[in-house]
């Protein structure tokens, strides 16, 4: 089979590389707006039993929306937040930003809205110095994707210090931004820094390593050649995959790293192959069919192998693992295809002149004879004449750098992902420095069909919480209504007493914080998120875990 595949890409040389050029040309110019449509949902199982308490929660209570952009204000030097001239200003701010962006902004609320309240939990939102406090930003969408968008529609975050290019800012006043909206529009624009950044540095680098392997231009050029194609094939074919199944914003840099990086491995065996067949004198159609037959068979196996171990992950729930396989497994089994395929029919057009516009200290292609008796050659003798004394040292450091995973830490949506300097970052942890009572991230129990007595043990189990993961014990609070993202505090739409759970265990939280509502309309029990949290949990493409 390989035999007739090598003879047959030399035949047709020259419509193999039109075509398959045009091919993934056309697919980079269709793939080039993947990242308008991906997504950043796909972190939970939509039929898993989180997710539908979650669903449940927000149809009868309304979705969550107190962690979306949390503005921490510092009052000017030498007054407070109580200053009426101050508070003013910033009420009108925040009122005329609601006005301005209708479809943008559901609503915001803080302790500027009722400074005069006696509420415990209203009442810790202004720090004991009166210096600072801070307000909570509603916005609209149903989904974590068109939030998002909504949220940088209002602010440029190359701009987060200029007022005229964020909203959420105003001139005289101190405003730093935290939140879920803020943060994860900085991990993805991070995201997308860093791969151009990778992109823009990584490929002068390999095209210099390379030119010192092969010692030539021609021959150093064309695994970048094929790796180029590679990528572009693969945006297209992750950008087509949108039109059926939601693809993680993840994806796109997997596309470009494992893109390249098997592309150039795999290159690396064709092109050294074909030197090596020209170099014991074989004529350029033999030696495209004796490198299909020997490393195009490898490659070709490589990579199914990969696409084969990739597979099990797509019976995995959460579409972002299995985003980041459909992403491995066309970028890996592409790159196979162009090496077989694109690569031998040039080599096949070029021949001897693989070698042109090369350094002849580096360029010579030595024999098989002349390898065995070479650096390498010698090596590998002397390796397998001495296997214990190889192996078992190799498997003791092994072994041994398995020893850090014992202190692996596994973390969700986070802004310590972000670098130190990072202004969000710092928002973020000024906000748990000045108000350390709102770090949390809490269970939610949503509860249908249960009678006043059952409701009233459900709250007397939720009351035995262990304090040990709460920096002030298990609070509970029972109130009517709706939750506090339910600006305008109708009932719930239907009952809901079936028993769900969802959120995180409290064994994997060290800091939590339960709020205990029973909205009478509903009958709703819920150990409900405070608002304001932390790092809240990244929602799901239908609704999220509050």
């Amino acid at each position: 089979m390989f035999a007739w595949w090598g003879r047959m890409v030399y035949r047709y040389r020259f419509i193999v590389v039109a075509a398959f050029v045009t091919v993934c040309l056309g697919s980079g110019l269709f793939g080039i707006t993947l990242g308008d449509h991906v997504t950043q949902s796909g972190f939970f199982a939509d039929n898993s039993e989180s997710v539908k308490a979650s669903v449940m929660a927000d149809d009868a209570l309304g979705r969550d929306r107190t962690t979306h952009v949390v503005a921490v204000i510092a009052a000017p030097e030498g007054k407070t937040v109580d200053d009426p001239a101050f508070q003013k200003k910033v009420i009108d701010h925040f009122d005329q930003l609601q006005k301005d962006n209708p479809d943008e902004v559901y609503g915001w609320a803080g302790w500027l809205r009722a400074p005069t309240t006696t509420d415990p939990t209203v009442k810790r939102m202004v720090t004991e110095d009166r210096k600072h406090t801070f307000v909570s930003v509603s916005l609209k969408g149903d989904d974590d994707d068109t939030i998002l968008n909504n949220y940088k529609a209002l602010s440029d975050p190359d701009k987060d210090d200029d007022p005229a290019k964020n909203k959420f800012l105003m001139d005289g006043v101190d405003i730093q931004l935290a939140g879920l909206q803020p943060v994860a529009s900085e991990l993805t624009g991070t995201i997308g820094k860093d791969q151009q950044r990778m992109e823009v540095l990584s490929l002068p680098v390999m095209a210099v390593v390379l030119f010192f392997v092969f010692g030539g231009v021609i021959a150093a050029g064309l695994p970048l050649m094929v790796g180029g194609l590679t990528i572009a094939g693969a945006l297209g074919i992750m950008r087509l995959v949108t039109l059926f199944a939601p693809v993680h914003f993840f994806a796109q840099p997997v596309v470009t790293l494992i893109g390249l990086g098997i592309a150039i491995d795999y290159s690396l065996f064709i092109v050294s192959r074909f030197r090596e067949e020209i170099a014991e004198g074989y004529d350029t159609e033999t030696a495209v069919r004796r490198t299909v037959i020997t490393s195009g068979r490898t490659v070709m196996f490589s990579a199914t192998l990969i696409a084969a171990a990739l597979m099990p992950m797509l019976i995995v729930p959460q579409q972002f693992l299995r985003s980041l396989t459909y992403a491995g497994i066309a970028s890996v089994l592409l790159a196979a295809i162009l090496a077989v395929t694109v690569l031998p029919a040039c080599l096949g057009v070029l021949g001897r002149h693989v070698d042109a516009l090369s350094i002849k200290r580096f360029s010579r292609t030595k024999s098989r004879e002349e390898l065995e008796n070479g650096f390498w050659g010698r090596t590998v003798v002397y390796v397998m004449q001495r296997p214990l004394v190889f192996a078992v040292p190799i498997v003791i450091v092994m072994l041994l750098l398995i020893i850090p995973l014992g202190n692996l830490k596994l973390g969700g949506f986070s802004e310590k992902y972000l670098p130190p300097t990072n202004s969000v970052r710092q928002a973020q942890e000024n906000f748990d420095s000045l108000f350390p009572g709102f770090r949390t991230e809490t269970i939610t129990i949503v509860t249908k069909g249960a009678t006043d007595s059952q409701l009233n043990q459900i709250r007397a189990d939720a009351m035995k919480v262990p304090a040990s993961w709460s920096p002030a014990g298990t609070r509970l609070r029972c109130g009517s209504g709706a939750r506090p993202s339910r600006p305008t505090g109708t009932p719930a739409s239907r009952s809901s007493r079936m028993p769900w759970s969802t959120g995180t265990p409290p064994g994997q939280r060290s800091n939590s914080f339960a709020r205990f509502r029973c909205p009478r309309a509903s009958r709703c029990t819920s150990v409900a998120r405070p608002p304001w949290s932390r790092t809240p949990s990244t929602p799901s493409s239908t609704n999220s875990p509050s």
